[in-house]
């Protein structure tokens, strides 16, 4: 959901992936990448649809590993099987493409047979027909099973879905529609998990009352969801500090999220640890170069700022990618020569618990020095305890008396979820200091 948690809006804004977006074998007009319309993912989802998404709790998590584990029959350990991938923006960002393409490439490991030369990276979601022109191509080739990865390429999903009974069609981000043929099911995670974690480091790592970064894509409710779980995480470590938010309208433009990141690092803000709602490593990188922290998304960014990337909020898409593969090569679901998805995988999402949702590796080498080291390092261990174990979740990150910023009281008790995932969740937590419109 780039508005990656699905729904629809009257206002669409499609993904784009900057200057590096490019025509889908020629078929695509040219267009300006720059401006708003370079890219929301994801607008917003009903509440009935995201009701039907239950957090996964241990049953439903160990169903997901059991059939993962499902041997695979002896007949399709050898034949070909054509899994189809597009994507949005380069899949060496480091990024949300990147954590698409390491599971399937994870998943090739243990099952040879599987093909993944039927991709397309980079591709703009805003031109229906040429993406269903790309999506009838990758069918043409033979493709089993098309999974498709920004919201922007939800209805051409849906379209070529129905013209093609006999292949399996999942879509990242997007929610079901009561006309949608059986053979199309959605995925997504509750990542607001793993930035609650991140933003309890961030809280001990920065002195008390100083203040926080936070180079943020869009103004939709996902955006929203992530930046005030992170913010809910800092209020618990480190009460009197704030998170200043900086819009980029954009999910991958390395030089806007550069300079959105510098303008939280300089003055007047004097940010002490930079994170982000981004695509690429810059704002990491910044935060590097000026001697701060940072805390990276999507995953894990060490490498590229080692002394400044704590840790991330990060994705693991074999979870839900490694069953829907073996059920497409396998043939488990054709009845009668048409694919027929079960409930459970119609509209799919993961959590912390069942490992979707992770975070790095907290980088203790970069915390060496730090006075609270040790305390940081126990805080982030018994953190990930705790949603591992269920015993926290997205329910319990946003439970409780939470004011938005403008003092106005938006939660009181238990969170009613579905309204954090439509327009009812574009605000911001009283930590955070930015307006909700760019």
């Amino acid at each position: 959901m780039r508005g990656r948690s699905g729904g629809f809006c009257a206002t669409t804004q499609s993904r784009q992936t900057g200057s590096q977006a490019h025509d889908l074998a020629g078929e695509l007009p040219d267009r300006d990448f720059g401006g708003v319309h370079g890219g929301v993912r994801h607008l917003k989802s009903s509440l009935s649809s995201f009701m039907k998404r239950p957090l996964l709790g241990a049953s439903a998590a160990l169903a997901v590993a059991g059939l993962a584990l499902t041997p695979m029959p002896a007949a399709m350990q050898g034949a070909p099987c054509k899994v189809a991938q597009v994507y949005t923006s380069p899949t060496n960002d480091k990024g949300w493409s990147w954590s698409h393409e390491q599971s399937f490439l994870s998943i090739k490991k243990d099952m040879p047979s599987v093909d993944l030369s039927i991709r397309k990276d980079s591709v703009p979601d805003d031109n229906k027909q040429a993406v269903i022109d790309l999506l009838e191509s990758m069918v043409a080739q033979g493709a089993k099973v098309v999974y498709t990865t920004s919201f922007g390429f939800m209805e051409p999903t849906r379209e070529v879905a129905r013209n093609h009974p006999d292949v399996m069609f999942f879509h990242a981000s997007g929610y079901p529609d009561p006309s949608d043929p059986p053979n199309i099911g959605y995925y997504f995670a509750s990542i607001e998990e793993g930035r609650y974690i991140t933003g309890v480091v961030a809280g001990m790592v920065v002195p008390s009352g100083t203040n926080i970064g936070y180079v943020a894509a869009f103004p939709i409710p996902e955006v929203f969801r992530g930046e005030n779980a992170f913010a809910i995480g800092v209020a618990k470590t480190n009460p009197q500090a704030k998170i200043f938010n900086k819009w980029t309208l954009t999910w991958f433009d390395p030089k806007l999220e550069k300079d959105a990141a510098e303008a939280t690092l300089g003055a007047p803000i004097n940010a002490m640890l930079v994170t982000q709602h981004q695509d690429s490593t810059a704002a990491q990188v910044a935060a590097e170069a000026a001697g701060r922290y940072g805390v990276a998304y999507h995953a894990d960014m060490n490498e590229a700022a080692p002394s400044a990337t704590l840790t991330a909020a990060t994705w693991n898409w074999t979870v839900h990618n490694k069953p829907t593969i073996e059920a497409a090569c396998s043939g488990a679901w054709l009845q009668g020569g048409k694919v027929v998805i079960p409930d459970q995988w119609r509209n799919w999402s993961g959590s912390f618990q069942d490992g979707t949702v992770g975070v790095a590796p907290l980088n203790e080498a970069a915390l060496a020095k730090h006075p609270r080291a040790t305390e940081i390092k126990a805080a982030y261990d018994a953190e990930v305890a705790a949603f591992k174990s269920g015993e926290k979740n997205m329910v319990t990150i946003f439970t409780g008396t939470i004011k938005d910023n403008t003092g106005k009281v938006r939660i009181d008790g238990a969170p009613d979820i579905g309204k954090l995932y439509d327009d009812n969740g574009m605000w911001f937590v009283s930590n955070v200091v930015g307006s909700t419109q760019p």
